[in-house]
């Protein structure tokens, strides 16, 4: 049975969110959407961590 993330809009792996960060900075309207969406991967990225911490 596969696992189904109950938000399949975020991407799980630190990989992934990466890659989508890096893929919408390079097509972001603006410096500021660029740094936004950076911002959100290394907020994600801090939170995965977290919770992996919590969990070992």
């Amino acid at each position: 049975m596969r696992l189904i993330s109950a938000r399949p809009e975020q991407p799980q792996s630190p990989l992934e969110i990466i890659r989508a960060a890096l893929r919408a900075a390079a097509l972001a309207p603006s410096d500021s959407a660029a740094l936004d969406a950076t911002g959100d991967a290394l907020r994600r990225l801090a939170e995965l961590a977290r919770v992996e911490v919590c969990h070992a």
